[in-house]
Protein backbone atom coordinates (compact mmCIF):
# COMPACT_ATOMS: atom_id res chain seq x y z
CA UNK A 1 0.00 0.00 0.00
CA UNK A 2 1.40 3.47 -1.19
CA UNK A 3 1.38 6.45 1.33
CA UNK A 4 -1.39 8.26 -0.28
CA UNK A 5 -3.74 4.82 0.05
CA UNK A 6 -2.37 4.68 3.73
CA UNK A 7 -3.51 8.48 4.35
CA UNK A 8 -7.19 7.24 2.32
CA UNK A 9 -7.72 4.51 4.86
CA UNK A 10 -7.08 6.90 8.00
CA UNK A 11 -9.17 9.12 6.72
CA UNK A 12 -11.93 6.36 6.40
CA UNK A 13 -11.37 5.16 9.79
CA UNK A 14 -12.01 9.07 11.31
CA UNK A 15 -14.92 9.39 9.02
CA UNK A 16 -16.44 6.33 10.58
CA UNK A 17 -15.86 7.94 14.17
CA UNK A 18 -17.92 11.37 12.66
CA UNK A 19 -20.77 9.72 11.70
CA UNK A 20 -22.91 9.88 14.93
CA UNK A 21 -26.01 12.19 14.23
CA UNK A 22 -25.91 15.46 16.94
CA UNK A 23 -29.06 16.12 14.97
CA UNK A 24 -31.17 13.59 17.74
CA UNK A 25 -29.50 16.22 20.57
CA UNK A 26 -31.52 18.98 21.08
CA UNK A 27 -30.06 22.96 21.67
CA UNK A 28 -30.55 22.36 25.38
CA UNK A 29 -28.57 19.04 25.30
CA UNK A 30 -26.20 20.55 23.32
CA UNK A 31 -25.67 23.88 25.43
CA UNK A 32 -25.69 21.99 28.78
CA UNK A 33 -22.04 20.36 27.92
CA UNK A 34 -20.89 24.52 26.47
CA UNK A 35 -17.94 26.02 28.20
CA UNK A 36 -17.57 22.40 30.07
CA UNK A 37 -14.37 20.64 31.43
CA UNK A 38 -14.47 17.11 30.77
CA UNK A 39 -12.71 14.26 31.57
CA UNK A 40 -13.05 10.82 29.84
CA UNK A 41 -11.31 8.14 31.53
CA UNK A 42 -10.51 5.16 28.73
CA UNK A 43 -10.65 7.18 25.77
CA UNK A 44 -9.24 4.63 24.13
CA UNK A 45 -12.52 2.27 24.32
CA UNK A 46 -15.21 2.10 21.89
CA UNK A 47 -17.58 4.55 24.31
CA UNK A 48 -14.47 6.82 25.42
CA UNK A 49 -13.08 7.70 21.82
CA UNK A 50 -17.09 7.75 20.26
CA UNK A 51 -17.49 10.77 23.26
CA UNK A 52 -14.62 11.96 22.38
CA UNK A 53 -15.38 12.56 19.11
CA UNK A 54 -18.97 13.09 19.65
CA UNK A 55 -17.81 16.44 21.69
CA UNK A 56 -15.38 17.59 19.24
CA UNK A 57 -18.26 17.67 16.58
CA UNK A 58 -20.12 20.03 18.91
CA UNK A 59 -16.99 21.92 18.91
CA UNK A 60 -16.68 21.92 15.07
CA UNK A 61 -19.83 22.25 13.42
CA UNK A 62 -22.07 23.66 16.69
CA UNK A 63 -18.96 26.28 17.06
CA UNK A 64 -19.16 25.26 21.21
CA UNK A 65 -16.15 25.42 23.69
CA UNK A 66 -16.13 21.81 25.46
CA UNK A 67 -12.80 20.25 26.04
CA UNK A 68 -11.87 16.82 26.92
CA UNK A 69 -8.50 15.38 28.52
CA UNK A 70 -8.85 12.12 27.37
CA UNK A 71 -6.37 8.83 29.70
CA UNK A 72 -5.59 5.80 28.03
CA UNK A 73 -3.28 3.30 29.93
CA UNK A 74 -1.87 0.49 27.17
CA UNK A 75 -2.90 2.11 23.57
CA UNK A 76 -5.00 4.59 21.78
CA UNK A 77 -4.92 4.53 17.96
CA UNK A 78 -1.96 6.92 16.32
CA UNK A 79 -4.22 8.28 13.43
CA UNK A 80 -6.58 9.45 16.53
CA UNK A 81 -3.64 11.19 17.98
CA UNK A 82 -2.39 12.71 14.89
CA UNK A 83 -6.22 14.15 14.37
CA UNK A 84 -6.10 16.33 17.64
CA UNK A 85 -2.34 17.10 17.54
CA UNK A 86 -3.37 20.89 16.91
CA UNK A 87 -6.83 20.36 18.61
CA UNK A 88 -6.22 22.91 21.87
CA UNK A 89 -9.75 21.74 23.13
CA UNK A 90 -8.55 17.82 23.21
CA UNK A 91 -5.94 16.45 25.54
CA UNK A 92 -4.66 13.20 26.16
CA UNK A 93 -2.14 11.68 28.47
CA UNK A 94 -1.22 8.32 29.05
CA UNK A 95 -1.82 6.96 32.77
CA UNK A 96 -2.26 3.79 34.40
CA UNK A 97 -5.14 4.84 36.80
CA UNK A 98 -4.33 2.17 39.01
CA UNK A 99 -1.12 3.28 39.97
CA UNK A 100 -1.07 6.93 39.43
CA UNK A 101 -3.67 9.67 40.67
CA UNK A 102 -4.54 12.91 38.45
CA UNK A 103 -2.94 15.32 39.85
CA UNK A 104 -5.77 17.00 42.44
CA UNK A 105 -5.30 20.32 40.96
CA UNK A 106 -6.85 19.40 37.88
CA UNK A 107 -10.75 20.29 37.92
CA UNK A 108 -13.59 19.28 35.73
CA UNK A 109 -17.56 19.88 35.48
CA UNK A 110 -18.12 16.04 34.31
CA UNK A 111 -16.35 13.18 34.45
CA UNK A 112 -17.41 10.10 32.57
CA UNK A 113 -15.12 6.71 33.84
CA UNK A 114 -15.22 4.66 31.30
CA UNK A 115 -11.87 2.44 32.21
CA UNK A 116 -12.04 -0.95 32.81
CA UNK A 117 -12.03 -4.06 31.34
CA UNK A 118 -15.52 -5.09 29.38
CA UNK A 119 -13.89 -8.11 27.82
CA UNK A 120 -14.41 -10.93 29.71
CA UNK A 121 -10.80 -12.82 28.82
CA UNK A 122 -9.31 -9.30 30.28
CA UNK A 123 -11.45 -8.67 33.57
CA UNK A 124 -10.98 -12.55 34.21
CA UNK A 125 -7.04 -12.29 34.13
CA UNK A 126 -6.49 -8.56 35.50
CA UNK A 127 -8.63 -9.16 38.68
CA UNK A 128 -6.59 -7.63 40.47
CA UNK A 129 -6.87 -4.16 38.54
CA UNK A 130 -10.87 -4.77 38.09
CA UNK A 131 -10.97 -4.29 41.61
CA UNK A 132 -8.85 -1.24 41.79
CA UNK A 133 -10.71 0.30 38.82
CA UNK A 134 -13.78 -0.34 40.07
CA UNK A 135 -13.17 1.10 43.52
CA UNK A 136 -9.90 3.19 44.16
CA UNK A 137 -9.82 4.91 41.24
CA UNK A 138 -13.67 5.93 42.01
CA UNK A 139 -12.72 7.24 45.34
CA UNK A 140 -9.29 9.90 43.89
CA UNK A 141 -11.68 10.90 40.42
CA UNK A 142 -14.00 12.75 43.40
CA UNK A 143 -10.68 14.90 44.49
CA UNK A 144 -11.04 16.03 40.68
CA UNK A 145 -14.61 17.03 40.58
CA UNK A 146 -15.17 21.02 40.36
CA UNK A 147 -18.00 21.76 42.48
CA UNK A 148 -21.77 21.42 41.46
CA UNK A 149 -20.27 18.69 38.58
CA UNK A 150 -21.26 15.17 37.34
CA UNK A 151 -19.73 12.01 37.62
CA UNK A 152 -20.86 9.52 34.52
CA UNK A 153 -20.04 5.78 35.69
CA UNK A 154 -20.00 2.80 33.38
CA UNK A 155 -21.15 -0.02 34.80
CA UNK A 156 -22.81 -3.69 33.68
CA UNK A 157 -25.64 -5.11 33.03
CA UNK A 158 -24.20 -8.28 34.40
CA UNK A 159 -24.73 -7.59 37.67
CA UNK A 160 -28.15 -9.03 37.18
CA UNK A 161 -26.09 -12.55 36.21
CA UNK A 162 -28.49 -14.96 37.80
CA UNK A 163 -31.11 -13.36 37.69
CA UNK A 164 -33.57 -15.11 34.84
CA UNK A 165 -36.49 -12.52 35.10
CA UNK A 166 -37.12 -9.68 33.00
CA UNK A 167 -34.41 -6.90 34.74
CA UNK A 168 -35.27 -3.69 35.18
CA UNK A 169 -32.62 -1.11 37.18
CA UNK A 170 -34.66 -2.14 40.88
CA UNK A 171 -33.53 -5.67 39.85
CA UNK A 172 -30.33 -7.78 41.54
CA UNK A 173 -28.48 -10.19 40.32
CA UNK A 174 -28.15 -13.47 42.41
CA UNK A 175 -24.12 -14.48 42.28
CA UNK A 176 -21.80 -14.81 45.08
CA UNK A 177 -18.11 -14.61 45.38
CA UNK A 178 -17.17 -17.77 44.19
CA UNK A 179 -18.90 -17.00 40.86
CA UNK A 180 -16.43 -17.17 37.94
CA UNK A 181 -16.73 -13.01 37.18
CA UNK A 182 -17.24 -12.07 40.42
CA UNK A 183 -14.65 -9.87 40.21
CA UNK A 184 -15.65 -7.93 37.28
CA UNK A 185 -19.51 -8.55 39.06
CA UNK A 186 -18.76 -7.33 42.56
CA UNK A 187 -16.41 -4.44 42.01
CA UNK A 188 -19.29 -2.97 39.85
CA UNK A 189 -21.84 -3.19 42.22
CA UNK A 190 -18.89 -1.80 44.71
CA UNK A 191 -18.43 1.20 42.64
CA UNK A 192 -22.19 1.87 41.79
CA UNK A 193 -22.88 1.48 45.76
CA UNK A 194 -20.33 4.10 46.63
CA UNK A 195 -21.23 6.51 43.99
CA UNK A 196 -24.82 6.71 44.91
CA UNK A 197 -23.59 7.12 48.47
CA UNK A 198 -20.77 9.53 47.79
CA UNK A 199 -21.90 11.99 45.15
CA UNK A 200 -23.63 14.49 44.62
CA UNK A 201 -24.72 14.93 41.18
CA UNK A 202 -24.07 11.63 39.01
CA UNK A 203 -25.67 9.15 36.35
CA UNK A 204 -24.48 5.55 36.59
CA UNK A 205 -25.04 3.80 32.88
CA UNK A 206 -25.05 -0.91 33.00
CA UNK A 207 -24.02 -1.16 29.48
CA UNK A 208 -24.73 -3.99 27.45
CA UNK A 209 -23.11 -5.25 24.26
CA UNK A 210 -22.35 -2.63 22.47
CA UNK A 211 -20.66 -2.48 19.50
CA UNK A 212 -19.22 -0.90 16.34
CA UNK A 213 -16.62 1.64 15.23
CA UNK A 214 -13.98 2.85 18.03
CA UNK A 215 -13.45 -1.37 18.55
CA UNK A 216 -9.58 -2.44 17.68
CA UNK A 217 -8.11 -5.21 16.23
CA UNK A 218 -7.52 -7.60 19.63
CA UNK A 219 -10.85 -7.45 21.06
CA UNK A 220 -11.65 -11.39 22.14
CA UNK A 221 -15.48 -10.35 22.36
CA UNK A 222 -17.72 -12.98 20.03
CA UNK A 223 -19.36 -10.61 17.72
CA UNK A 224 -16.14 -8.60 16.83
CA UNK A 225 -14.09 -12.09 16.58
CA UNK A 226 -16.39 -13.42 14.20
CA UNK A 227 -16.14 -9.93 11.84
CA UNK A 228 -12.95 -10.58 11.80
CA UNK A 229 -12.84 -14.34 11.02
CA UNK A 230 -14.82 -13.01 8.19
CA UNK A 231 -12.46 -10.19 6.75
CA UNK A 232 -9.18 -12.37 6.97
CA UNK A 233 -9.98 -16.14 6.63
CA UNK A 234 -11.98 -18.06 3.59
CA UNK A 235 -14.63 -19.60 5.40
CA UNK A 236 -16.06 -18.27 9.20
CA UNK A 237 -15.14 -20.79 11.98
CA UNK A 238 -17.84 -20.37 14.39
CA UNK A 239 -17.91 -22.73 17.79
CA UNK A 240 -21.93 -22.96 18.88
CA UNK A 241 -23.76 -21.21 21.10
CA UNK A 242 -26.18 -20.30 18.07
CA UNK A 243 -29.47 -20.31 19.46
CA UNK A 244 -28.07 -17.65 22.55
CA UNK A 245 -30.04 -14.63 22.23
CA UNK A 246 -28.37 -11.27 22.45
CA UNK A 247 -29.54 -7.65 22.46
CA UNK A 248 -26.54 -5.56 21.10
CA UNK A 249 -26.67 -1.92 21.07
CA UNK A 250 -24.69 0.42 17.95
CA UNK A 251 -22.67 2.67 19.23
CA UNK A 252 -24.24 5.72 17.63
CA UNK A 253 -27.53 5.37 19.20
CA UNK A 254 -25.33 4.57 22.88
CA UNK A 255 -23.68 7.59 22.72
CA UNK A 256 -26.67 9.50 21.98
CA UNK A 257 -28.31 8.08 24.61
CA UNK A 258 -25.87 8.99 26.93
CA UNK A 259 -25.31 12.21 26.09
CA UNK A 260 -29.11 13.29 26.16
CA UNK A 261 -29.10 11.37 29.63
CA UNK A 262 -26.16 13.36 31.09
CA UNK A 263 -27.44 16.76 30.08
CA UNK A 264 -31.25 16.15 31.20
CA UNK A 265 -30.79 13.35 34.10
CA UNK A 266 -29.48 13.58 37.99
CA UNK A 267 -28.31 11.05 40.32
CA UNK A 268 -30.25 7.99 38.37
CA UNK A 269 -29.18 4.31 36.73
CA UNK A 270 -30.02 3.26 33.31
CA UNK A 271 -29.76 0.30 31.26
CA UNK A 272 -28.12 1.10 28.32
CA UNK A 273 -29.20 -1.67 25.85
CA UNK A 274 -30.88 -2.70 22.29
CA UNK A 275 -34.50 -4.11 23.61
CA UNK A 276 -34.92 -6.28 20.50
CA UNK A 277 -33.27 -9.54 20.84
CA UNK A 278 -31.46 -11.71 18.08
CA UNK A 279 -29.71 -15.29 18.04
CA UNK A 280 -26.25 -15.68 17.92
CA UNK A 281 -27.23 -17.93 15.10
CA UNK A 282 -28.85 -14.73 12.75
CA UNK A 283 -26.39 -12.53 13.02
CA UNK A 284 -23.36 -14.71 12.18
CA UNK A 285 -25.68 -15.99 9.30
CA UNK A 286 -26.17 -12.26 8.66
CA UNK A 287 -22.11 -11.72 8.86
CA UNK A 288 -21.59 -15.10 6.19
CA UNK A 289 -24.34 -13.56 3.35
CA UNK A 290 -22.28 -9.34 4.06
CA UNK A 291 -19.03 -11.15 3.49
CA UNK A 292 -19.94 -13.69 1.02
CA UNK A 293 -18.24 -16.31 2.99
CA UNK A 294 -19.64 -19.93 4.19
CA UNK A 295 -20.16 -19.96 7.89
CA UNK A 296 -18.81 -23.73 9.42
CA UNK A 297 -20.14 -24.55 13.08
CA UNK A 298 -17.14 -26.47 14.85
CA UNK A 299 -19.69 -27.32 17.41
CA UNK A 300 -17.96 -26.83 20.62
CA UNK A 301 -19.59 -25.04 23.33
CA UNK A 302 -18.61 -21.12 24.06
CA UNK A 303 -16.71 -21.54 27.08
CA UNK A 304 -18.23 -19.18 29.99
CA UNK A 305 -20.58 -17.66 28.02
CA UNK A 306 -23.44 -16.34 30.44
CA UNK A 307 -27.19 -17.48 30.49
CA UNK A 308 -29.47 -14.88 28.71
CA UNK A 309 -30.83 -11.68 30.92
CA UNK A 310 -33.78 -9.94 29.54
CA UNK A 311 -32.83 -6.51 30.34
CA UNK A 312 -35.52 -3.13 30.11
CA UNK A 313 -34.48 -0.43 28.77
CA UNK A 314 -37.84 0.97 29.18
CA UNK A 315 -36.89 4.07 31.85
CA UNK A 316 -34.32 5.17 29.83
CA UNK A 317 -35.96 5.53 26.48
CA UNK A 318 -39.13 7.25 28.10
CA UNK A 319 -36.84 9.67 30.21
CA UNK A 320 -35.71 10.82 26.94
CA UNK A 321 -38.41 9.82 24.38
CA UNK A 322 -35.66 7.96 22.21
CA UNK A 323 -36.31 5.83 19.79
CA UNK A 324 -33.13 3.22 18.58
CA UNK A 325 -32.12 4.25 15.16
CA UNK A 326 -29.75 1.51 14.06
CA UNK A 327 -30.66 -2.02 13.46
CA UNK A 328 -28.19 -4.91 13.24
CA UNK A 329 -27.78 -5.29 9.68
CA UNK A 330 -26.69 -1.56 9.73
CA UNK A 331 -24.66 -1.99 12.68
CA UNK A 332 -22.86 -4.95 11.33
CA UNK A 333 -22.28 -2.96 8.20
CA UNK A 334 -20.35 -0.44 9.48
CA UNK A 335 -18.65 -2.40 11.66
CA UNK A 336 -17.07 -4.36 8.78
CA UNK A 337 -16.40 -1.57 7.14
CA UNK A 338 -14.83 -0.33 10.28
CA UNK A 339 -12.50 -3.08 10.86
CA UNK A 340 -11.62 -3.53 7.27
CA UNK A 341 -10.06 -0.29 7.13
CA UNK A 342 -8.55 -0.43 10.07
CA UNK A 343 -6.87 -4.12 9.15
CA UNK A 344 -4.82 -1.70 6.76
CA UNK A 345 -3.32 0.73 8.74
Amino acid sequence: MNLNNKKLTKNKLIENLNKIDIKKISANEINFFNNKRILITGVSGIIGINLLFFFNKLNVEKRKNIYVDGTYNTSLFEFVKKYFKKNKKINFFKLNLNKKRIKKSKKYDIIFHCAGYGQPSKFLKYKSSTYKLNSNTIIDLKNNLKKNSKFIYLSTTEIYSGNEKKCTEESAGNTGSTHPRSAYIDSKRFGESFIVNSFNNYTIFRACLIYGPGVKLNDERVLNQVILRAIKNKKIDIYGGLKQLRSNLFISDAINMMVKITAKSKNQIFNLNNHKMITLGKIFSMIGKISNKKVVNRGSKMIGSPKVIRISNRKILKTINYKISVDIKEGLLRTIEWYKYLILV
